[in-house]
C-alpha cells in the first residue's frame, strides 16, 4: 500500500509529509505511532482498499472529522499498543461495522484508557450480566471514564444491599466488534 492509497488519505498523507520532515524527538515518536498505525492497513483486501479510498476522499464534513479524530489521537498517544487499536477501529469503521461517531468516541476511550485495561476487556469471554459477575472485574472500574463500561447498582433504596458492579457498555460492545480476539 505503500503511495498507493495511504498517502491519498488527507490525514494519512499530511502526518506523512510532518514525518519525513522529522527531525526532534517527537516527531520521531509521532512518525513511530503512525507506522504502528499504518503497519496494521498494510492488509486490508482490495475491496477494503477502494472503500478507504472512497469514505475518506468523498470530501465530507464525516471524512474530515474521522481524519482529523485519528490524527490528533495518534499524536497524543502514549503507548505503542494504542495504533494497532485505532487501526483495527480504523478497518471496522471502513467495513461499516463501526459509525463514524463510535469511531470518534473509540478512539477518544483508546486515549484516555490504560492498555491492558483495554485488552482485558477485549478478551472478556461475555459481558457481565448483574446475575454473572466475575469476581475479578476490578480492572473494569478504571475504563468507565473511558465510557467504555458503567457503574451499575439498585434501583431502588431497597435494594441498597445489592452491591455495585460494572458492566460493559454500547461503545465497549463496539471496541469488542471492532478488534475481535
Amino acid at each position: 500500500m505503500h503511495g498507493e492509497v495511504l498517502a491519498e488519505i488527507p490525514f494519512i498523507g499530511t502526518a506523512i509529509r510532518l514525518c519525513k520532515a522529522a527531525d526532534s524527538v517527537r516527531d520521531r515518536a509521532f512518525a513511530n505511532k503512525l507506522m504502528r498505525f499504518v503497519e496494521h492497513l498494510s492488509d486490508i483486501s482490495d475491496k477494503q482498499k477502494k472503500q478507504l479510498k472512497e469514505k475518506m476522499l468523498s470530501g465530507t464534513e464525516e471524512a474530515k472529522k474521522v481524519g482529523e479524530a485519528l490524527f490528533f489521537v495518534l499524536e497524543r498517544l502514549t503507548d505503542l499498543d494504542k495504533p494497532a487499536l485505532l487501526s483495527k477501529i480504523f478497518i471496522a469503521y471502513i467495513d461499516g461495522a463501526v459509525t463514524a461517531e463510535e469511531l470518534r468516541r473509540l478512539s477518544h476511550a483508546i486515549d484516555i484508557a490504560y492498555s491492558e485495561d483495554l485488552m482485558n476487556l477485549i478478551a472478556e469471554e461475555a459481558a457481565p450480566s448483574r446475575a454473572g459477575v466475575p469476581e475479578n472485574n476490578s480492572w473494569m472500574q478504571y475504563l468507565v471514564p473511558s465510557g467504555l463500561t458503567r457503574l451499575r447498582g439498585p434501583k431502588t433504596l431497597d435494594e441498597i444491599r445489592e452491591e455495585i458492579y460494572c458492566e460493559i457498555t454500547p461503545l465497549g460492545h463496539a471496541l469488542r466488534k471492532a478488534c475481535p480476539n
